[in-house]
């Protein structure tokens, strides 16, 4: 049962803006932190199937469309990149014409940023590191598997995401109008333990989110790609884990 908070702030927005209303707006309107949130419904694909679930709202079937306009995109991007790839690649591959594109979308950067907002690995991760409550092992832990995962089931996509040039980098902080990186949430969240007393503080919070996403990167990408290493999500989560919690916890 969802929190009648939530429920009446969701269904109101809905009304007014259909399926593109964002969760910014349901934080604004609820009052409720964004981990708040995230904890609750999960993301907003999770909330609207819920509502309509229990006949609160009906869904349209276009949304079927999004979602092969993101999956189109997601292979498209990962052979062309964010800046090459175009509006006319994306519906080939999605097996559309150009203009049902631009009729959800509008233009090839507000599909993009549509894109890569809806990323569920980023958006758990960012949950779970803005969360009140905080665990150091516990929280690694499941922000790492949840990096695995994603890098085991999106590998050309983690690459290009995970290698960008300065360029393309530069683009997709652009796109996403400067919201924080995971990296930027993972230096934030050590941050937070520094303060707390629990990991050191002689070494900057910002290079150990850097070491942290080095060991990642090694074991998801490289170590598979140059040594013909495969990723084990269970076993790397836990290699990674005591490795950087050996350096990094306060002793």
């Amino acid at each position: 049962m969802l929190n009648s908070q939530i429920q009446t702030a969701a269904i109101s927005l809905f009304r007014e803006a259909g399926e593109d209303f964002t969760l910014d707006q349901l934080q604004e309107r609820t009052g409720l932190s964004r981990a708040t949130l995230y904890r609750r419904i999960g993301n907003k694909e999770s909330l609207l199937e819920r509502l309509a679930a229990e006949n609160l709202i009906t869904l349209d079937p276009q949304a079927d469309i999004k979602n092969r306009i993101y999956s189109a995109a997601k292979k498209v991007i990962a052979n062309a990149g964010f800046i090459a790839c175009t509006m006319e690649q994306i519906a080939g591959e999605a097996g559309l014409g150009i203009a049902t594109l631009y009729r959800h979308f509008g233009d090839k950067e507000t599909l993009l940023t549509s894109f890569v907002n809806q990323l569920h690995p980023r958006l758990d991760i960012q949950s779970i590191l803005s969360a009140q409550d905080i665990s150091l092992e516990r929280d690694l832990r499941k922000v790492i598997t949840i990096a695995l995962k994603f890098f085991n089931d999106n590998t050309e996509l983690a690459q290009i995401l995970y290698s960008l040039q300065t360029a393309e980098r530069e683009y997709l902080t652009r796109i996403r109008n400067n919201s924080p990186s995971t990296l930027g949430h993972i230096n934030r969240y050590l941050v937070r333990h520094q303060k707390a007393g629990t990991v050191r503080n002689d070494i900057s919070a910002a290079d150990l989110a850097i070491i942290l996403n080095g060991l990642l990167m090694q074991f998801s990408l490289l170590a598979p790609a140059q040594i013909n290493r495969p990723l084990d999500v269970k076993k790397d989560t836990e290699i990674i884990l005591t490795m950087f919690l050996r350096g990094a916890i306060n002793k």
